[in-house]
């Protein structure tokens, strides 16, 4: 048992990024997964009200994802139509504790338990999968880089099968919504880019919260890996963000 308390998010930014991501990422997304961004926010809005010491699941279904537009070759670097096509899905599982006892409706949740954005690319011909990856923040006990990329598990026993659990690739990215836009920037190399290039308000709202996050995460690590106690990257594999990372003033 550890005593570790993960990292502390307001509800208001979370609710804000789902809503802007949901907006931004529009024209990129199948209309078959219409409503699950919202539903996702009406979660969230159940859980605020929540009782506290339990974690609460936040999520999106692998059976009703995020699910993109095909990508018939803009995922090669010029960005051209004309190879295999495929399309991406992602779903979430967060688990979210409230702590402010006596407090209605909460205004910040920690991280608590399993902290999993995952990924799918998905052949549109055969309706395979072909790639799967995962975003995760660990907790008090997990080894590797507290925020890491993992490839492939809970997957089969091929290449990077379910009972291995490595690599764990440092990451900054956190929100499910960075984990959306990832997955957008590497299927549609050309018009993602175009999209966020053009100024607006939701744009900039979303770039203003992704930056305030990374810088966070960013600067934490720095500081990890200037003065180590053994060798920098061990020093960062180990190490464990103190819960206010993201919201201390």
């Amino acid at each position: 048992m550890t005593d570790y308390q993960g990292i502390r998010i307001r509800y208001v930014d979370l609710r804000s990024d789902l809503e802007r991501m949901r907006d931004l990422a529009s024209p990129f997304l199948s209309p078959e997964c219409e409503g699950v961004i919202d539903s996702c926010v009406s979660q969230l809005d159940s859980i605020r009200n929540g009782k506290c010491d339990k974690t609460h699941l936040l999520e999106i279904l692998e059976g009703w994802p995020i699910k993109t537009i095909n990508s018939a070759g803009e995922y090669r670097n010029n960005g051209k139509d004309g190879g295999r096509a495929v399309f991406g899905r992602v779903w979430f599982r967060w688990g979210l504790m409230n702590v402010n006892k006596g407090v209605k409706r909460q205004e910040y949740f920690h991280l608590s338990g399993e902290v999993t954005t995952s990924i799918d690319i998905i052949d549109c011909e055969n309706e395979e999968r072909v790639a799967r990856w995962q975003f995760e923040a660990g907790d008090g006990g997990s080894p590797g880089c507290h925020l890491h990329a993992a490839m492939n598990q809970y997957g089969g026993d091929g290449l990077f099968p379910e009972w291995l659990k490595v690599p764990r690739l440092p990451s900054i990215l956190l929100s499910p919504m960075d984990g959306l836009e990832f997955l957008l920037g590497e299927l549609f190399q050309r018009r993602w880019v175009e999209e966020v290039s053009a100024d607006s308000e939701v744009r900039n709202s979303w770039a203003n919260s992704q930056s305030h996050r990374m810088e966070r995460i960013l600067r934490w690590s720095w500081e990890r890996v200037r003065n180590p106690d053994a060798t920098p990257w061990i020093d960062l594999k180990k190490a464990k963000p103190a819960f206010d990372l993201l919201t201390e003033s």
